[in-house]
Order: structure tokens, then C-alpha cells, then sequence
């Protein structure tokens, strides 16, 4: 049994977040070009971290994986509610990988789970009133009972910012520790006896200990004061370069106790990010300092919520109000000029931040009068609503089911209801437009401010729908006052109306990417752009000439509030990027029917203008284009328009290759080197040539797809399309080309991936068989598929081999077939089916013999 007062207890806690980065008009993440080659930061940093951690690899000398870890098994960790969200929707591997890792500590810390709840979108708690402060305090734990199943035994403070009302809050909804900087603590003593105080200032606070803060009303809270030295090395001493420097650190901080006899925890808050984002290779670190600890057996790892339970705290705290880990200026990273930044240009500056902040507190404080004033008609009480609020953006099906029937104050009509959620979504932005990186960085201009003054813009818009106009031109005269150090910007009105009002979505701009999408034929019956359900009445194409053109009528709902309405629209096509799309009210079937009879006058007599003409006696002058269309929606209809006008010059290509094929020839025979233009040209004629005998090859494989691992014993339809493959590959050689074959790895790789969860699933020989021939298709092509899902999912197959032994059977039986994904993913795991079977077979050698 371990000595609780010898033992080495660790934690080390990850803090994983991100802003909420979703268009508050679309509910969704758009296009980040910063992000490149991504989609977005969240995608970036959830490939190089969140996903990355689930199974972090373990490598021998030459970099072959030799096992993998979920760290989210050893860590304690919280994520932010708004991004776990984004991960439930976009990427629920990754997602459910973590809800089983804090599952699992669950059941190996008697209920004390790794996860811990995070206060709900990051805002600066001592900057916020009481009413905020405590809807995202309760917004944040339910968040985390639903999607951990449990209530949060403790909660992460944005930057570890605090003040006693805020830990009051805490404890008053029930949450039994936070974690803070050492140098938030202003004094400790003894509870026993109320021994004298000692002084904490200068982080010099005993961090191994818990610590007991009492917030008034008979309430307290229990505080860990994370190493500050351990925490440093992480984040800038280069601890993560190798498992070696991070245990280093952990046994410094465990020699921290000194003479102190009683239990002690060496334990560090961290940036989640380091493990695999800001530092590559920090998950990896992590997973190898991991398992070293937990081979030694004087090291307990452990959790937060089951060492308080094991050691409760003996002595009290004070704390250093208004302060946070992140600033050495109490709170002026987030109000003021204090000099705090990440970087920027030579004489930047942060004037901007106060004007920020007290334009959107004059905001905030407007929206609450108004929603105060608006919401007592509807509902019992306004807070109340706001606060349960949450469970309707957890579960929007509740919306009109429970939520309005609990709160209104009477059977609400279909407008009513839908005014009672546009206010709850007014004061959700309300409390999103605070999120804390809007001040972290170095300009007004940069994204992160971006993103809450659109937040902003979006509870304005909602303010004035529901009957409180003026908020906008408030809210510009403080941002006059925020000047940029962007020059082209000059200040923050300027960023407002030049990076935010662009962005703006009303119902008609809806309609207008709708109606586009539909002259592309992009479109089906019942469409959901985003947020918003589409659902056409009429629609009329008359054809492509003078002008591809659509003529109808959709009905348009924004399944967020219920706010809908019917439109009239017609589109057309100029050509290449050029659209024109007019919308309006829609008035009726006549109207309907009258304008179609012109735009058809127009098209029959071929006449341009006349069309043009009827639209805009039709629907004014006003209209929308591609640059109108939301960023998503823009870039792909640009790259298939891009795409379509370069087919033409593929067609040539291939004519171009299969003219001159002869010339070639000869040109090879006498050793002359294909000119660079016809070099061009032949490679995108190959390569597009073996995209498509993949494509083809694949699609056979799923009709025809049994058989032995070689190709020779596969279908006909299957062994003719990779005869003309290998044809083509011998083309290529004969020309000295490298074809381009990222498209097919692409391919092959999902495909492996599909067979590879179906044997996971239920092992089968023509499966296995079937991995092994698309294994050789892709070192034939040396293609090169994306390898991290396959090596988990290989992995997951060999760990269900060494719980079940018939499955261990099996895969001894496929000969080859290990060692070739083994060969293949650059990985050791048959090694692990070897040492299982050496076990079994000395046990078997000692075991006694019974007569």
C-alpha cells in the first residue's frame, strides 16, 4: 500500500480552448486564411493537438510507432464549452475520445473524473457583473453535465482571473475547487487552531498543498495554487522537447515540499496547446513522461477531484483580487494599455483595449435594460430564462417543446415565441461579444477582436428587430475612441465598418446565396444553408440563353429563433464569377407569374437588356453578387467555375498527348528530353488518368472486393483497370515524370481507413485481403495517404486481438498480413502480439502440473 507521505503525487493539468470562431450570423466556422492549409484554426489545432493527444505515439530510435497513448487518460483537463461543441459537430472522434478518457478516470478515481468544467465562452470574470458572472458559471456546469454525465467537481477560471465575488459564484453553484497562478495568493494559515498568517506574496505560497478559501455566507471554495517553476518550463523552458527535461521538472517540483511531512502534489496548469501545437512533438513528450512516472512506483498520478478527496485542505487563503495568470498588471490585458502583448510592430500600442471595453459595457448594459423591459411581457422571469437558456442550445429541439411552455408567463403565439428566443439569442451574443482574446492580442484589427465586434453587431441587430434601434452609432462613437496600429485602419470604427458590417446576414442576403446556388445546380427540395432552412415554392429556369436565369419563390427560416418569411428572387449569370441576384418580399402568385412572362418575352427575343430591365423594374436596382455570397460558399462556387473553364484545357492536353505521342517516341529512342511545355502537359494528362483508375479501381473493389491479397485473383472488371493502371505507371517512367498522385493517396487512404474500422469491428478475411491489395496499390503509386487515423485504427485492431484470442488466431493465420501494415505505417505493433504470445508461453511452461 502506498505511503500517502512518501509518495510522489503528479498532476499536470491541460487548459484547451479557443475562441468561439463561428460567424455569429451562420452559427458556423467559415474559411480562416490564416489557417491555410486548414479550413480553419480550430481544424489546425485540433489535428496537431486535440486529436493528436487521444493517441499520442510512443517511438523506438528509428521513429516507428511502437504504441500509443491517450493522454487524456493521465491528464486532468477542461475544454471549453464552445469547442467542444464545435468538436461534437466536426470532429466526434475526437470528441468521444475524450469523453471515454474522463469516463475511464472516473472509474479509477472513485468517481473523481480527469475533466473539469470551464466558465462557458472565456470572459474575464471580475470584469463582469454579478448576473453574467453567474449564467456563465451555470451555463459552464451544465454544458459539462451534458456532455460528461456528471456534475463538475471543479472549474476553469478564463486566464485564472478572480476576484471573491467570482469564487463566491463558484461555491454557490456547487463547484469545489479552482485552480490559480501562485502569485494570486496574498496570505495562508492553519485552519487548526487559527494559526498566524503567513505571507504569500511573490508566488511563495506552498503549492503541493490544497488550500481553503471562504467566500462569505458560510460558503468556500478549495484552491490549488499550481508550481509556477514546473508551468514555466512547460511554456518556455523547453521542457517538452523531450520526455526526460518534463520528468525532470516534476521531480524538482516534488522536491518543493522540503520539510513539509504531509501529502504533496507537484502539479502544473498548462496551456493545453503546448502538447502538439505551439511545441511539435509535445504530445509525444507527454506520453512518454507519462508512462515513465507511472512505472515508478514511488509516482501516484493523479486528478485534482481525487487528491482533495484523499487530502482535504488543512489550511486556509486569501486572495489577490482582480488578478490572472496571464498578466503581470492584475486585469490591464483586458481594459488598458499595460504594455502586455504577444508581439506586433516596433512603438504598438494598446490604447485600443479601454475603449473597447467600455463601448461594450455600455452595450451590454443597454441590452439588459431592453431585454429586462421586453422579456418581462413574455416570461415569469427574464434571468431565470437566460440562465436555463443553455439547455436550448445544447438541445434545440426543447425550444417550443419544454423551455417556452416552462417560462412564458402565457400560451405565447408564433410571433411571440419567436421575439422570446430573438432576445435570448440578443443576450447569448451579449455575452460571446466578452470573450477574453478579443483584448489578448495586439491590434483591434486582428481577428480575435474582429470576431467580438461581431458578436456585437449580431446582438445589435437582434436589439433593433426586436424593437431598440440607435445601439450601433452608440457603439461606433467608443470605437472612434480605439485607435489601430494598423494605419490603413486608423481605428476601431473603421474596423467595425470595414471587417464586421460586411459580414452582417439578414434573411434577403440568405435567400441570395440560396438563389445562386441554385442557377449552379447546387441545390435540392429542402436545402439548409448553415442556420437557416430553405424551402422552395416556384422555380422557373429559362435556359442558357441570352443569360443562364432562374426565376423563384423560397421560404426561408432561421431554425435558431423561428424567424421566417417567404422571398421572390431571380438570378442570372453573366459569366465566369459575374452573377446578379435580385430578392424581395414575395407578394403573391401573380407577381409571380407577371414577372416570369417578361424575363420570357426578353429570353425569346435573345435581348439582354429588356432582361435585365425586367428585373430591375421587378426589384429595383438593388442586388446582390459573388462577393455577397458567404466565404465558403464563394471560394467553392469561384474553384468550380475555375475548374470547369480548365477542363477545356485538359480536353487540349490530352488531345495535345495523344497528337504527338509518335514525336515522342522518337524523341525518346534518340535520348532527347521531352520539352518542359509537353513535360507539363503529359504529367496532368497521367496523373489525372491515374486519379480516375483509382477512383474506378475502388469503386469495383466495393462491388467485387473478395478474393486472396493479390490482384491476379480479384474480378475481371477489378484486374483490367489495374492492368491499364500499371500501363500508365510505365508511361510515366518511360518519360522520367513524378506523377501527381496526392488526390489518389487521398482516396486510397479513405478507403483503408473504412476497411479498417469494419475489422475492428468484425474481423474478416476478404477484408483483411482486400486492406492488403489496396496496402500494394498504394506503394506501387508510392502514394502516401494521410497515416495517422490508420495506424490508430491498426492499432485498436491488434489491442482487440490481445483481449480476444480468436481474433489473435485469426490474424496469425493471414499470412503476411501484419507485417505488411506493420511495413507499411511504420509501425512495431505486431511486436506487441509477440510479446503476448512469449507471456502465454512461459506461463504455460511454469505453470504447475496438477495429477
Amino acid at each position: 500500500m502506498l505511503d500517502p507521505f512518501k509518495t510522489k503525487y503528479v498532476c499536470i493539468h491541460g487548459h484547451f480552448y479557443q475562441p468561439p470562431r463561428e460567424n455569429p450570423w451562420l452559427d458556423d466556422v467559415e474559411r480562416e486564411a490564416s489557417a491555410a492549409p486548414h479550413h480553419d484554426w480550430n481544424h489546425r489545432i485540433s489535428l496537431e493537438c486535440y486529436r493528436a493527444n487521444t493517441a499520442a505515439r510512443l517511438v523506438d530510435c528509428e521513429n516507428r510507432v511502437l504504441t500509443l497513448r491517450d493522454n487524456y487518460q493521465s491528464l486532468s483537463f477542461n475544454f471549453g464549452p464552445t469547442l467542444l461543441a464545435w468538436m461534437e459537430r466536426q470532429t466526434p472522434r475526437v470528441y468521444h475520445a475524450i469523453q471515454d478518457a474522463d469516463r475511464d478516470s472516473c472509474d479509477r478515481f472513485n468517481g473523481h473524473g480527469n475533466a473539469i468544467a470551464q466558465v462557458y465562452n472565456h470572459l474575464i470574470m471580475p470584469l463582469a457583473n454579478r448576473r453574467d458572472k453567474v449564467t456563465q458559471v451555470l451555463w459552464g456546469g451544465r454544458d459539462f453535465i451534458h456532455r460528461f454525465g456528471r456534475a463538475p467537481e471543479g472549474m476553469w477560471l478564463a486566464e485564472t482571473a478572480v476576484d471573491l465575488e467570482t469564487l463566491r459564484v463558484l461555491a454557490e453553484a456547487g463547484i469545489r475547487f479552482t485552480i490559480l497562478s501562485p502569485f494570486q495568493a496574498a496570505r495562508w494559515r492553519l485552519m487548526e487552531a487559527e494559526g498566524p498568517w503567513h505571507d504569500a506574496a511573490g508566488g511563495t505560497i506552498p503549492p503541493g498543498r490544497p488550500f481553503r478559501c471562504f467566500v462569505g455566507g458560510g460558503l468556500h471554495i478549495d484552491l490549488f495554487f499550481y508550481d509556477a517553476q514546473l508551468a514555466q518550463a512547460v511554456a518556455f523552458e523547453r521542457a517538452l522537447e523531450h520526455s526526460s527535461r518534463l520528468i525532470a521538472g516534476v521531480e524538482a517540483a516534488c522536491q518543493r515540499r522540503g520539510g513539509y511531512s504531509g501529502a504533496w502534489l507537484a502539479h502544473a496548469a498548462t496551456d493545453g496547446e503546448s502538447y502538439g501545437h505551439h511545441f511539435k512533438f509535445g504530445d509525444m513528450a507527454l506520453a512518454a513522461a507519462f508512462r515513465d512516472l507511472e512505472d515508478n512506483p514511488l509516482v501516484r498520478i493523479t486528478n485534482y477531484g481525487a487528491y482533495l478527496a484523499a487530502f482535504p485542505p488543512a489550511a486556509e487563503v486569501e486572495i489577490v483580487e482582480n488578478t490572472a495568470w496571464s498578466c503581470a498588471h492584475g486585469l490591464g490585458r483586458w481594459q488598458a494599455d499595460c504594455g502586455c502583448r504577444i508581439g506586433g510592430g516596433e512603438g504598438w500600442h494598446q490604447k485600443w483595449r479601454a475603449p473597447l471595453r467600455e463601448g461594450l459595457n455600455a452595450l451590454r448594459d443597454a441590452l439588459a435594460v431592453h431585454y429586462e423591459t421586453e422579456m418581462a411581457r413574455l416570461a415569469h422571469d427574464p434571468w431565470a430564462a437566460r440562465d436555463d437558456y443553455i439547455d436550448v442550445l445544447l438541445d434545440p429541439a426543447i425550444g417550443t417543446s419544454e423551455f417556452i411552455p416552462r417560462h412564458a408567463r402565457k400560451s405565447l403565439n408564433q410571433e411571440e415565441g419567436v421575439r422570446l428566443l430573438q432576445l435570448l439569442e440578443m443576450q447569448r451574443e451579449a455575452l460571446l461579444m466578452f470573450t477574453s482574446c478579443g483584448w489578448f492580442f495586439d491590434d483591434i484589427s486582428g481577428l480575435e477582436s474582429v470576431m467580438v465586434l461581431r458578436h456585437a453587431a449580431r446582438a445589435i441587430q437582434l436589439a433593433e428587430t426586436t424593437g431598440l434601434p440607435g445601439l450601433e452609432n452608440q457603439l461606433l462613437d467608443h470605437l472612434r475612441q480605439a485607435p489601430s496600429n494598423q494605419p490603413e485602419y486608423g481605428d476601431g470604427a473603421q474596423v467595425y465598418v470595414r471587417q464586421v458590417k460586411p459580414h452582417a446576414v439578414s434573411l434577403d442576403r440568405v435567400v441570395a446565396n440560396y438563389a445562386i446556388r441554385t442557377l449552379m445546380r447546387q441545390n435540392h427540395s429542402n436545402h439548409r444553408l448553415f442556420c437557416f432552412q430553405l424551402t422552395p415554392k416556384e422555380e422557373d429556369e429559362l435556359g442558357p440563353n441570352p443569360l443562364p436565369c432562374v426565376l423563384g419563390s423560397v421560404a426561408v427560416e432561421d431554425v435558431r429563433t423561428g424567424q421566417n418569411a417567404d422571398f421572390l428572387y431571380g438570378v442570372v449569370h453573366f459569366g465566369g464569377l459575374d452573377f446578379r441576384c435580385s430578392v424581395r418580399p414575395y407578394a403573391g402568385q401573380r407577381e409571380h407569374q407577371e414577372l416570369l412572362t417578361d424575363l420570357q418575352k426578353a429570353a425569346e427575343q435573345q435581348n439582354t437588356v429588356m432582361m435585365i430591365r425586367v428585373l430591375d423594374r421587378g426589384f429595383g436596382s438593388t442586388y446582390f453578387d459573388l462577393n455577397d455570397c458567404f466565404i465558403n460558399l464563394r471560394e467553392d462556387l469561384a474553384i468550380a467555375i475555375s475548374q470547369d473553364r480548365l477542363r477545356f484545357y485538359a480536353d487540349f492536353q490530352s488531345h495535345l498527348y495523344d497528337e504527338n505521342r509518335a514525336l515522342m517516341i522518337s524523341l525518346h529512342r534518340m535520348g532527347v528530353r521531352l520539352p518542359a511545355e509537353m513535360r507539363g502537359a503529359v504529367r496532368r494528362v497521367l496523373s489525372t488518368e491515374v486519379e480516375n483508375l483509382v477512383r474506378e479501381i475502388l469503386e469495383q473493389e466495393r462491388i467485387h472486393g473478395d478474393g486472396e491479397a493479390s490482384w491476379k485473383q480479384t474480378h475481371y472488371d477489378i484486374r483490367s483497370r489495374v492492368g491499364r493502371l500499371q500501363m500508365v505507371l510505365q508511361e510515366a517512367r518511360k518519360w522520367d515524370l513524378r506523377l501527381r498522385v496526392n488526390r489518389a493517396a487521398q482516396q486510397l487512404g479513405d478507403e483503408m481507413i473504412r476497411v479498417l474500422e469494419g475489422l475492428v469491428q468484425r474481423f474478416d478475411f476478404r477484408q483483411a485481403a482486400r486492406l492488403q491489395r489496396l496496402v500494394s496499390l498504394c506503394q506501387y503509386l508510392e502514394a502516401k495517404p494521410e497515416l495517422w487515423l490508420l495506424q490508430t485504427l491498426y492499432y485498436r485492431l491488434m489491442q482487440a486481438a490481445l483481449e480476444e484470442p480468436a481474433l489473435m488466431n485469426q490474424l496469425s493465420e493471414k499470412d503476411g498480413f501484419l507485417q505488411t501494415l506493420d511495413d507499411f505505417m511504420h509501425c512495431r505493433f505486431t511486436d506487441l502480439l509477440r510479446v503476448r504470445t512469449a507471456l502465454e508461453s512461459t506461463d504455460d511452461a511454469t505453470a504447475p502440473v496438477h495429477t
